[in-house]
């Protein structure tokens, strides 16, 4: 009976322990971050975007993340958003871009994760909206390129503050 009485006691102390260790998905997550942080990305976890009309409808919050390639410029770009899932016509708030970004972005697209909701362009620098379901190695390195490869290509950066900075 005396044995009993110990485990269980043992029990009750270690609950509380186990109960605040991460989860493997939780482990993974926190892996994950670190390395889209060694890409050059900072990494929020945020509400994601609404349309205009889930705003009207005060739509619950869904929570992503945004991964942010931050832009070294002396000039301010004026922002913008993208969205990468089907809006309806006259449902988002997003201004109009010029038909190269949008070539740009397309052309990128596919390097996105399915679940990416928003490119966004902000004086901080160029976001990614998404829901991290699938995330892995692959997809965070991808994600990294695709953000690159749309400043490169849109001229995004100045070239000089890279060589200052």
């Amino acid at each position: 009976m005396g044995w009993l009485i110990g485990v269980v006691v043992i029990g009750f102390m270690l609950a509380p322990v186990m109960w605040i260790l991460p989860s493997r998905r939780q482990s993974q997550q926190a892996e994950i971050r670190a390395l889209a942080r060694t890409l050059g990305l900072s990494v929020k976890v945020v509400a994601m975007p609404k349309t205009r009309r889930a705003k009207v409808r005060r739509e619950e919050d869904m929570f992503g993340v945004c991964y942010t390639r931050v832009l070294h410029n002396k000039r301010p770009l004026a922002g913008w958003k993208y969205w990468l899932i089907d809006v309806p016509d006259g449902d988002d708030d997003a201004v109009v871009l010029d038909g190269a970004m949008v070539e740009i972005i397309e052309k990128c697209r596919q390097m996105l994760p399915r679940d990416a909701s928003m490119l966004e362009l902000t004086p901080l620098g160029l976001n990614v909206y998404w829901r991290e379901i699938h995330a892995d190695v692959d997809v965070v390195t991808s994600i990294a390129e695709c953000l690159n490869a749309i400043i490169a290509e849109g001229r995004l950066e100045d070239e000089v503050s890279k060589v200052d900075g």
